[in-house]
């Protein structure tokens, strides 16, 4: 079970209502009564980027990025790994931390906080000396 906006259920209540959609059934379904093949989803959504000028030269968005983008963003949040595994959907905190681009944020907060130290600056070993000294 994953959870969505209140808006979005009320939306997906109305379509299901209106499609006379029953539980067992697919909610999308595709032009031969069966699944929504991915690829065809993809294919149009991609279309639509294209047509609405919103693709990004060569990449354009792929729908699963945004639950790595999610997850992430709840992560340096601080919301719990537990939580965010519960939100996708997951069986596994193993999966959900594939989701989570952490290592590069704790890269770079562990390299901020040690350069912030005295001594351990990337100029900290340069000594200044005069012309002439020996040491």
């Amino acid at each position: 079970m994953i959870p969505i906006p209140l808006v979005l259920y009320k939306l997906m209540r109305k379509y299901i209502e209106k499609y006379h959609i029953r539980p067992k059934d697919y909610i999308f379904k595709g032009k031969n009564g069966g699944t929504y093949r991915v690829g065809t989803f993809r294919q149009e959504f991609q279309q639509y980027c294209i047509k609405n000028q919103i693709a990004d030269g060569e990449y354009i968005f792929k729908t699963h990025d945004y639950r790595h983008t999610m997850a992430t963003r709840f992560y340096d949040d601080g919301v719990s790994i537990q939580t965010i595994r519960d939100y996708l959907g997951h069986f596994s905190e193993d999966m959900t931390k594939q989701y989570v681009d952490i290592m590069p944020r704790r890269i770079a907060k562990a390299s901020d906080a040690y350069f912030k130290k005295p001594g351990n600056g990337l100029a900290s070993a340069i000594t200044v000396k005069k012309r002439g000294d020996k040491k």
